[in-house]
C-alpha cells in the first residue's frame, strides 16, 4: 500500500512541476529553431543501506557500483524530491531507489523502496 502511495505522489508531483519547468525553459529563451524538444532527465538506479536520514529533506545512502556513472561503492547524501518519502524510511534500512542529477549539480531520488 505504500508503494502504492509513493506512486501517486510522484506521478501527481510530476504532472505539476514538468509543465512549470517546460514553461520557465520557454520564457528563458532556450528553445531551438526546429522547435521547442522536451529534454528527458537521465535517471539512474541505486541499490544501498540508509545511513541518516536528515528531516530537511536528505538522506545518507552507503551504496553499491553505479556502472552508468562509473561510480565505486561509497556513502553519499542525496536530496529528497519529495519529503513526503522520508515518512517510510528507516536507519539500517536496505533500499533499491532512482536518482538523477539536479540543476544545481547535486543527485536527487525520485523513487525508493525496501529492498525485497
Amino acid at each position: 500500500m505504500k508503494r502504492f502511495y509513493l506512486t501517486l505522489i510522484l506521478l501527481c508531483s510530476s504532472a505539476v512541476t514538468l509543465p512549470a519547468q517546460a514553461a520557465m525553459d520557454n520564457m528563458g529563451g532556450t528553445k531551438n529553431m526546429a522547435g521547442a524538444q522536451a529534454v528527458k532527465a537521465q535517471i539512474f538506479m541505486g541499490h544501498g543501506k540508509i545511513n541518516s536520514i536528515n528531516p530537511t529533506g536528505t538522506v545518507n545512502v552507503a551504496m553499491g557500483p553505479v556502472k552508468a556513472l562509473d561510480w565505486p561503492k561509497m556513502s553519499m547524501n542525496f536530496l529528497i524530491l519529495d519529503k513526503a518519502m522520508l515518512a517510510s524510511l528507516k536507519i539500517g534500512e536496505h533500499v533499491n531507489f532512482d536518482f538523477s542529477k539536479d540543476t544545481a549539480g547535486g543527485y536527487v531520488i525520485t523513487r525508493i523502496s525496501p529492498a525485497k
